[in-house]
């Protein structure tokens, strides 16, 4: 059975500039809010982002998908649970849920490429960041990857 927990966990407090003229947070900043904690999954992960480019790569997105099921309003504060869904040598796919107090209001999954840098070429995913998602993945019989058990602190 999959691990309920996810590989990061983000918090973001809902702005003004991400609500529409309801008080409602648009369609469109949910792909920037996993944007976001995608960054910050990496940064828990290798200590900096920056790390990356000190590989010469990047992730480039080549595929995004969202579902809305619910509203989160101005000065939420809204929790964004991360998991590696899969793992490949160039790619992976990270699955994110936002909830706003225990309430879900949005899903969705980000397919991400890495690419090189300054040449935009695909390219292996570096070891280290390897090494550190795939501790927080296992795969099962069936060759899925779920997220790992980890003690709760």
């Amino acid at each position: 059975m999959a691990d309920p927990r996810p590989a990061h966990v983000h918090r973001i407090r809902v702005r003004p500039v991400d609500c529409d003229r309801r008080g409602v947070v648009h369609a469109s900043r949910y792909p920037i809010f996993f944007e976001a904690a995608m960054v910050e999954t990496v940064r828990s992960m290798l200590g900096s982002y920056r790390e990356l480019e000190k590989h010469g790569v990047e992730f480039a997105v080549a595929e995004t998908s969202v579902r809305y099921l619910g509203e989160a309003g101005f000065d939420d504060m809204m929790r964004i649970n991360v998991r590696v869904r899969t793992l490949g040598s160039t790619t992976m796919t990270l699955g994110f849920e936002a909830e706003v107090d225990g309430t879900p209001v949005a899903v969705g999954w980000t397919r991400y490429t890495a690419c090189g840098t300054p040449e935009p070429r695909h390219t292996p995913i570096p070891d280290e960041l390897r090494r550190a998602l795939e501790q927080r993945t296992r795969t099962t019989r069936n060759g899925h990857i779920t997220t790992t058990t980890t003690k709760r602190p």
